[in-house]
């Protein structure tokens, strides 16, 4: 694990930021611009003394031979805990749960999209071309997760409550050579009683599949733990009884497809 003191193109990264304390946590987000495609400084970066620009983090980082079309290295969701406990949201973390030696989604625009990237005749690995990731967040070791059979209420989010503190993050995003879609973001959103946080990736490959895996989250003002859901859905594009202009938009046709797992559980802040 490559251990960043800081990048060197850190000017070319800068940095909008918003942040909340509810209770016992504080909730900030950071947004920023979209990962360079190649090295900005490569004499700097060869050197080996881990000052590396944001591309050759990514580079040493993950395995994957391709990045999505658009990655944001510093759009982060960070929600820390007053005892030092920390869940953090950021793409790096979550590109490294693509998987680089799977059967990959085998379609007519799959193969145009790897011969359209820089260097995919060097790589003939076979990997996950649609980025599908399985990733629930970053968490400190001071944080348990228990199995539980409680569920989000989600009654209480249905209430008018007043909305102190929102955003959307994409983390990253890319167009399948213009056949679909894929892209993982995250977003939060805090009430007076409550706060509520939705990671989603969503997949579409135009007229063969749509997936979704999502990541919830929900604290209720003064309890001592966080619920967590994990919820994947999919269906073939053909199986779905919806015009294909409907398919467009996640939350148009998320409703619509069958639920493959469902998995919940409690986190825990151990003092």
């Amino acid at each position: 694990m490559i251990q960043i003191k800081d990048t060197v193109d850190s000017r070319r990264f800068e940095i909008n930021s918003n942040s909340i304390h509810f209770g016992p946590w504080h909730i900030s987000y950071n947004i920023s611009c979209i990962l360079p495609s190649v090295c900005s400084t490569k004499v700097v970066c060869e050197r080996d003394d881990d000052q590396f620009c944001q591309f050759c983090i990514y580079c040493k980082e993950l395995t994957i031979p391709h990045f999505p079309d658009m990655v944001f290295p510093k759009n982060i969701l960070t929600l820390t805990h007053k005892s030092g406990a920390s869940i953090n949201f950021n793409p790096l973390d979550a590109l490294k749960r693509v998987a680089n030696t799977v059967e990959a989604i085998e379609v007519a625009c799959a193969e145009a999209w790897q011969e359209s990237r820089p260097d995919a005749g060097k790589k003939k690995r076979t990997f996950d071309w649609t980025f599908a990731t399985d990733y629930k967040g970053t968490f400190t070791d001071n944080i348990v997760i228990q199995a539980t059979d409680e569920t989000i209420n989600y009654d209480i989010l249905k209430q008018k409550e007043q909305i102190l503190f929102y955003h959307d993050l994409t983390l990253f995003e890319d167009e399948l050579h213009d056949h679909g879609v894929s892209k993982l973001s995250v977003k939060i959103r805090v009430m007076p009683s409550c706060w509520y946080l939705l990671l989603r990736y969503f997949l579409r490959v135009d007229d063969v599949l749509v997936r979704s895996n999502e990541t919830r989250m929900f604290h209720m003002l003064n309890s001592d733990y966080v619920l967590r859901e994990y919820t994947v859905k999919e269906s073939l594009a053909k199986d779905l009884n919806i015009p294909t202009a409907q398919m467009k938009e996640a939350d148009d046709v998320i409703p619509f497809l069958p639920v493959k797992e469902k998995v919940t559980e409690k986190l825990i802040v151990n003092f």
